[in-house]
């Protein structure tokens, strides 16, 4: 048992934890030779039991609305959007590389699609959460894979 979970009184007595502390320090304190100070340590107490309920709601809340906005996912025109934007990605990459074969492009676009799907642990583009929308561009408009240019860069 360490400094911390021990209370001096004129000697150490361990102090629990949870419910059994208020116990321990109503045990080791002359609390009733002391009325208003116990009136006070009751009523600590109970604010303290107070707190933890309203955490453990909030916590319960905060819970439910990432599960809500979990469930809403992009619409149709957000996916558009996005497998535009790796379309452009993929071009662009293919550009600045003079990899001007067909299978580039194609490949490079699997490859960030990939990707993303992975990062958001979706199976489709239209599972994406909508929460994610933002996300999901930045990470597409930044997407490198240097290895993969280099093996493309061999093989053409």
């Amino acid at each position: 048992m360490n400094q911390q979970e021990m209370i001096s009184i004129g000697k150490q007595v361990p102090i629990g934890s949870g419910p059994e502390a208020m116990e321990d320090l109503m045990a080791v304190l002359p609390l009733s030779k002391v009325p208003a100070l116990q009136e006070n340590v009751e009523q600590l107490g109970r604010y303290l039991m107070q707190m933890g309920q309203l955490v453990t709601q909030m916590q319960r809340r905060m819970d439910e609305m990432e599960a809500r906005q979990a469930a809403v996912t992009v619409s149709h025109a957000d996916v558009k959007r996005i497998q535009a934007r790796i379309r452009s990605r993929a071009d662009e990459i293919c550009r600045k590389n003079n990899l001007q074969d067909k299978d580039s492009p194609r490949i490079f676009r699997a490859a960030i699609k990939k990707d993303v799907l992975a990062r958001y642990q979706v199976k489709d583009l239209h599972d994406l959460p909508a929460a994610a929308l933002a996300g999901a561009g930045k990470q597409v408009d930044s997407w490198t894979n240097i290895r993969m240019i280099m093996e493309r860069r061999v093989s053409t």
